[in-house]
C-alpha cells in the first residue's frame, strides 16, 4: 500500500553526496600545501559551509518526507469516507 522506496531512495542519495563532499573537502584541505594553523582554519570554515549544506539538504528531505506522509494520510481518510459512504444504508 505504502512506497517507501522512494524516500529511501532520497535519504540514501543525499547521504551519498554528503559524504562525497566531506571526504572530497577534506582531501582538497589536507593536500593543500599550507602551514598547520591554516590548515586547521580553512578546515573549521569548509566544515561550517558543509554543515550548512548538510542542514539544506536534510530540510529538503525532511519537507519531501512530510509531504509524502501528509499525502497518504489524505489518500486513508478519502478512503475512510468512501467506505463509510458505501456502507451507509
Amino acid at each position: 500500500m505504502f512506497k517507501h522506496t522512494h524516500m529511501n531512495t532520497t535519504a540514501k542519495v543525499t547521504i551519498g553526496v554528503l559524504a562525497g563532499a566531506s571526504l572530497g573537502l577534506l582531501a582538497g584541505v589536507l593536500i593543500a600545501p599550507s602551514s598547520g594553523r591554516k590548515t586547521r582554519e580553512k578546515l573549521l570554515g569548509k566544515s561550517k559551509e558543509l554543515k550548512n549544506q548538510m542542514v539544506g539538504t536534510l530540510d529538503d528531505v525532511k519537507k519531501a518526507y512530510n509531504k509524502k506522509v501528509e499525502a497518504y494520510v489524505n489518500e486513508g481518510k478519502h478512503g475512510i469516507e468512501t467506505l463509510k459512504n458505501s456502507l451507509k444504508v
